[in-house]
């Protein structure tokens, strides 16, 4: 029991020391690594030794003389290099730690050899020597170095001590001569702490205790202490105390100072002064020393770094004398000047300089002399042909050098030149014209510039053109105008502007790159053109315009009004009309694939197709987006659908766009209300048509609908769930059911699929099959998915700590969630913050969201998959089954949609696709599961052929949580 317990305080201690490892200061913990390691094989040695039993060969161990003068020998050498290493490295740092435990050990040293001169066994000192004397001198260090370490610990932010090292060591001096002169000039005075034949006395492990209370105190001030960035050797002063106290312990075992606790104690002791001497010497001599090398290579390197620098920089650095002689140049200087570096060096720069500028350049090397900031200046040199380079100069002197950079502008006062030209070309111009750099910096603008803008020359030169925005002009007109310039083309196009009044204008402009000799593009160069006056006029035309500007149709207002117009020239006649609402399916996809370009292409060409089918007194418009509406006067119901079969069929023919892009084909949803038996009025028919192609649209597409009155009652109800859907998870009226499913093979339940289902106070139990897809409509289907997910996760964690092992729950992934970017790391944080893992779930995805755009699909269950989740393809069979695909995708499990599953013991048909697809799986090797199995001739047949999972009716309907526990637990499957 006792080793038992012993076992468990090491191992506490272990996990304690530990974790306070994590929340020390990073520059702590290499260090404290060591000192914990070591403290714990000491602090095992110790309890392995206190529980051990007296054996007879430990009696009498201390007692050999030159054993005990060896440890009290490597103590003294020890506590005396404390002090040496720490009193000399005071003379070239301040370390106030070392500083006042140099001074402390050193009396440490004196109280321990008087120690060992007083053991029993050694010449008298002065008096006899004995075990009380030298318990005596024994404390007395112990508690010089305990207040020692313990000042150190109590001041970790000393910057420097309050006392001189002279008056310290002083005082250490005095201490020591008082407690030597007490205990051999009164020893009759001192109280007995060792008592020959009975052992150590109740004050001398008291002392004992104390001492070791002091040192534990130190300990945890430097634990504390290492909370901060390191100061000081924190880790090594932290062993040094534990380590003693360790020590001190053992001083209060033994009945005998003979025994083996006394020597272990003088060891435990010696490893002390080892950590403390290993402290202070990194302290004082390692750590100066690393800092120093870390220096000298910081340096090496920085030198390096600035020789690369000035030899690999395009422009051309020199140094120079304070006379104007190159004492170092860079190669840039030879592509200038024609003549090498070596030639270069020690040569005048007045040599090369211009006859024309060499007494500026001799003057401004005498300025650069006594100048106290940098100097920039302009001059000529000539290069070893002759030829002349225009230099701009930057200079400063220091320490008696020069320090120059210059970079050749010839070229650029070319340019310069030729823009000056070419401005006083155009400055006559009518139109304003503006030459920007490559960086769009204005270098030049005519005065018809000027007149339009507000802006004179002087206010614009060097500035970017971006200061007339107005904020109006669309961000991508910018884009593409900066597109087309950086292809080397040139851009056409409207922007709107305002200028320096505040006033706004609308401009035509004419952007294109300017190429020099070579083709390089050198300038930008911009023809505009204010078109305010006509801009206006075309948009108050079109506000005053009843057609929509893509198509040139009608628009509502132009549709409403000419449905006046039937209605005034008919009278009190109720003459048939029929208005037909007509929308393109899937419209959105072909925006997001091909762009809105390509979208309005195919709106026009469809107004086109239309057109061809309608009679001079009908109206074809345009409502919105894709949605095109006809008016149809004195057309009854048989000629409106045969109307609407030749739309579908006239629409569904294959679209040419461009030359370039493939065939496009498209289909549309009509749906038709009839007039004046399903409204009177323009609004009242244009509902009853929108609902009837919404109807179209429910039952596949592609096809027409007449409006029937139990429509709009469809529609009412579908926005009132839609509006009750959006508040059912806030107010938790969703709930998940679980339906068991049943290993076959292993003849057991394996799990559940999770299924949603929604209970509302107004609606009664609403079928999933209708609030579903109402959720993906609206897009509510991501956070109710994310919610199944947290729910069932919370669930399992339930059942799991209820004993229910080796389950797996499958969950079903929306279209919509599947798409989502987050949705692996959102799926793997869920189930993670529950406790689980991704094992413990299978996702199920119908064919058609694996199939929509199988690439992004085979990424996403890659990435699923890769977290560890299992994934399964429901409904399969019932879509495209692409075996293309299904072989590249990371699946796990097919799942028999019950449709085949339903006719199973009778219908060949299904027979034979049950079969194949199980077939399939296996040849993949996937796993199948079939729902919807209801009879035992179902069960008979699929586990006849191999299917390895069922679920359905037969063996249990969808269950809630506590009906579902109460199933797994009680309820098995007889075959």
């Amino acid at each position: 029991m006792q080793n038992s317990g012993s076992g468990l305080h090491l191992r506490d201690e272990t996990i304690y020391l530990t974790g306070y490892l994590m929340i020390m200061h990073a520059s702590h913990r290499a260090e404290m690594k060591r000192a914990v390691l070591t403290i714990l094989v000491l602090t095992a040695i110790l309890l392995f030794t206190t529980i051990l039993p007296v054996f007879p060969f430990e009696k009498g161990l201390a007692d050999y003389l030159p054993l005990h003068i060896v440890l009290e020998i490597t103590a003294i050498s020890m506590a005396a290099m404390i002090f040496t290493i720490g009193w000399n490295a005071i003379r070239l740092r301040d370390f106030p730690h070392v500083y006042w435990l140099s001074a402390v050990f050193l009396g440490v040293a004196v109280l321990d050899t008087f120690h060992m001169l007083s053991f029993s066994g050694m010449p008298d000192l002065i008096t006899e020597s004995d075990p009380q004397k030298a318990i005596n001198f024994w404390l007395a260090a112990r508690l010089l170095a305990a207040l020692g370490l313990l000042v150190s610990a109590m001041f970790p932010d000393l910057q420097r001590p309050p006392l001189s090292r002279n008056t310290l060591l002083a005082l250490v001096g005095v201490l020591v001569t008082l407690s030597s002169v007490w205990f051999l000039g009164y020893p009759q005075s001192v109280p007995e702490t060792y008592i020959d034949g009975e052992g150590l006395t109740t004050l001398k492990i008291g002392l004992e205790y104390i001492l070791i209370a002091l040192y534990l105190l130190t300990a945890l001030l430097l634990l504390r202490s290492m909370r901060r960035p390191r100061s000081f050797h924190a880790a090594g002063l932290f062993a040094a105390a534990v380590i003693m106290a360790m020590s001190e312990f053992l001083f209060t075992l033994y009945g005998d100072v003979a025994d083996l606790y006394n020597f272990l104690g003088h060891v435990y002791k010696i490893v002390a002064y080892l950590f403390l001497y290993r402290a202070l010497f990194v302290e004082t001599v390692q750590q100066p020393y690393f800092q120093l090398l870390e220096s000298e290579t910081r340096l090496r390197h920085q030198q390096e770094e600035l020789d690369y620098f000035f030899e690999a920089n395009l422009n051309m650095f020199c140094i120079g004398d304070l006379d104007g002689r190159f004492l170092r140049v860079n190669s840039a200087w030879e592509r200038v000047l024609g003549c090498s570096r070596r030639e270069l060096e020690g040569r005048n720069v007045l040599e090369f300089s211009h006859p024309d500028d060499q007494q500026l350049l001799q003057d401004t090397i005498s300025q650069i002399a006594i100048a106290k900031r940098p100097v920039s200046f302009q001059s000529r040199l000539l290069d070893v042909q002759g030829g002349i380079h225009m230099m701009e100069w930057r200079a400063t002197a220091n320490y008696g050098a020069v320090y120059v950079s210059a970079t050749d502008i010839t070229e650029r006062r070319q340019q310069e030149a030729q823009i000056r030209r070419l401005s006083q070309v155009v400055d006559q111009n009518p139109s304003p014209i503006i030459v920007t750099d490559l960086d769009g910096r204005i270098e030049y603008v005519n005065a018809a510039f000027s007149r339009l803008s507000g802006y004179d020359k002087a206010e614009v030169l060097g500035r970017n053109p971006s200061l007339l925005k107005s904020g109006l002009t669309p961000p991508q007109t910018y884009r593409s105008l900066w597109e087309t310039l950086l292809g080397g083309r040139a851009w056409q196009g409207e922007l709107v502007n305002r200028n320096k009044n505040g006033d706004l204008y609308t401009e035509s402009a004419l952007i294109y790159p300017l190429r020099d000799e070579q083709g390089e593009v050198v300038n930008y160069i911009a023809h505009k053109e204010d078109i305010t006056a006509r801009r206006a006029a075309e948009k108050r035309i079109e506000e005053l315009s009843h057609y929509d500007q893509l198509t040139g149709l009608p628009n509502r207002d132009l549709l409403k009004s000419r449905f006046a117009q039937v209605r005034e020239r008919t009278g009190n006649r109720r003459m048939p009309l029929t208005l037909i609402w007509l929308d393109l399916d899937h419209f959105k996809a072909i925006n997001d694939t091909l762009g809105h370009n390509m979208g309005d292409l195919v709106l026009r060409e469809i107004a086109l197709r239309l057109r061809t089918l309608i009679s001079a007194q009908d109206t074809l418009g345009r409502h919105s987006g894709d949605g095109f509406i006809m008016l149809l006067p004195g057309m009854d119901q048989d000629r409106a659908a045969t109307l609407a079969e030749e739309l579908l069929t006239l629409i569904q023919q294959p679209l040419q766009l461009s030359e370039e892009a493939q065939e496009l084909s498209v289909t549309a949803s009509l749906g038709l209300a009839l007039g004046p038996s399903d409204g009177d009025s323009f609004e009242l028919l244009m509902a009853c048509a929108e609902a009837a192609m919404y109807r179209a649209k429910q039952e596949g597409r592609n096809n027409f609908r007449f409006y029937a009155p139990e429509m709009q009652a469809h529609s009412l109800r579908k926005l009132a769930l839609s509006s009750s859907l959006s508040h059912a998870l806030a107010r938790g009226e969703l709930w998940l059911a679980y339906q068991p499913q049943y290993d076959l093979t292993a003849q057991r339940m394996t799990g559940a699929e999770v299924l949603l289902r929604w209970r509302s106070p107004q609606w009664g139990d609403v079928s999933p099959a209708e609030f579903i897809p109402l959720a993906e409509s609206n897009g509510q289907i991501v956070a109710i998915g994310e919610w199944v997910i947290q729910q069932a996760a919370r669930q399992l964690k339930q059942w799991r700590q209820q004993g229910m092992e080796n389950m797996n729950l499958a969950i079903n992934l929306s279209a919509l969630q599947f798409i989502q970017p987050d949705l692996v790391a959102s799926a793997d944080a869920i189930v993670r913050a529950e406790g689980l893992t991704p094992e413990d779930f299978e996702l199920e995805l119908t064919e058609a969201v694996a199939l929509n755009n199988p690439d992004d699909a085979r990424k996403t269950m890659e990435a699923l998959r890769g977290a560890g989740f299992s994934l399964s393809i429901d409904d399969f069979g019932t879509g495209y089954s692409s075996m293309s695909y299904l072989k590249r995708f990371a699946v796990d499990k097919l799942k028999i949609d019950q449709s085949f599953v339903r006719e199973l013991e009778n219908n060949k048909v299904d027979q034979g696709i049950a079969i194949a697809i199980i077939q399939l799986a296996h040849s993949l090797k996937m796993k199948v599961i079939a729902e919807g199995v209801e009879e035992h001739q179902q069960l008979g047949f699929l586990a006849s052929h191999g299917c390895d999972a069922i679920q359905g009716y037969y063996f249990s309907r969808p269950l809630p949580a506590a009906d579902f526990e109460h199933f797994w637990t009680s309820n098995t499957l007889s075959l």
